[in-house]
């Protein structure tokens, strides 16, 4: 009785083959994508969708409330304290979260405006860092402002998301988170502006500036009325505060700062398109592009960046 044995030479000549083809140089991997895909947008585009549309969109969504849903407003009480006491100027909160069809139209205004909005992020960034002076302040208020830039479109998101009855505390901290950034972000942009020497470069440039500024102060005070004119309402119209508070004030007090709070919201819109739109005249000549690039990379490369698998010795 006698073994067979098996011959290993189409193992060798496998392996042999293997190393071969191993030491030759391999082909730059090309790009299924052959031509650069790209789009160039004017600034007026960017204004229009990031700033604008916003603005325009919701004072759209409040109208249509007052136009086709009258009934609403007309019988709009805030609290179940207070069922007499009818509020003519509800809240944004109401037509942006609450009645439909506002609440899906603004849903759909508010995510496509999103991504021109961030892009005044890279804007404004890249003319602070141009025209920044050698100061370390200058560096941390740049730094902030960039922040507080992320920070306003999250607040944004948060108070349109989670509406008012859902979750008031998250509508709350969204609103606060939307309405605090922006006026910081209008702050630190009038500073980086003026210290940046930005108002030296062209009459233009002045004239933003000041408009900038005057935004800025009908804003802040329209936003630090807000924790004011809210709390008094409420104090009112809250089962252990009604009692107390009636005594020292007319109910038409109470309703007055309810329509000053809901009016306070609606101008803080406004500024808000209307600071952002600025940027037209501020980057008259600028594009933005938008696109995929094909770019061609070497197997080599590749292999130099992909983790090492491990060897499996033949047996």
């Amino acid at each position: 009785m006698t073994a067979t044995v098996v011959p290993q030479m189409t193992t060798t000549m496998t392996m042999a083959s293997m190393v071969e083809k191993s030491k030759k140089k391999k082909e730059p991997m090309k790009s299924p994508i052959e031509d650069t895909v790209e789009r160039m947008l004017r600034i007026r585009w960017l204004v229009c969708l990031g700033a604008l549309l916003p603005g325009a969109g919701c004072y759209f969504v409040v109208a249509y409330t007052y136009v086709f849903q009258f009934e609403k407003v007309s019988n709009f009480t805030e609290c179940k304290e207070c069922p007499n006491m009818n509020i003519t100027l509800p809240p944004v909160s109401y037509s942006i979260g609450i009645w439909s069809p506002q609440k899906y139209i603004w849903m759909m205004i508010m995510f496509i405006h999103l991504p021109p909005r961030l892009a005044f992020l890279t804007l404004y960034r890249r003319l602070f860092l141009i025209s920044a002076p050698k100061s370390q302040w200058y560096s941390r208020i740049n730094y902030i402002y960039m922040l507080t830039l992320w920070a306003e479109p999250f607040g944004l998101i948060l108070v349109s998301v989670v509406d008012i009855n859902g979750g008031f505390v998250l509508h709350a901290l969204g609103f606060a988170i939307w309405i605090i950034c922006f006026n910081f972000n209008m702050l630190f942009n009038i500073l980086l502006h003026h210290f940046g020497g930005c108002r030296d470069v062209h009459d233009r440039m002045e004239t933003t500036w000041r408009i900038k500024c005057v935004i800025f102060l009908v804003g802040y005070f329209c936003a630090i009325s807000t924790p004011i004119t809210y709390p008094y309402f409420t104090a009112h119209c809250s089962p252990f505060g009604r009692i107390k508070v009636v005594v020292l004030s007319h109910p038409h007090d109470f309703l007055l700062a309810y329509n000053l709070f809901s009016l306070a919201e609606l101008i803080e819109v406004g500024c808000n398109s209307i600071f952002y739109a600025i940027a037209y005249f501020e980057f008259p000549k600028t594009r933005i592009t938008i696109g995929i690039k094909s770019v061609q990379r070497n197997l080599n490369e590749l292999d130099k960046m992909a983790p090492a698998l491990p060897h499996k010795d033949a047996v």
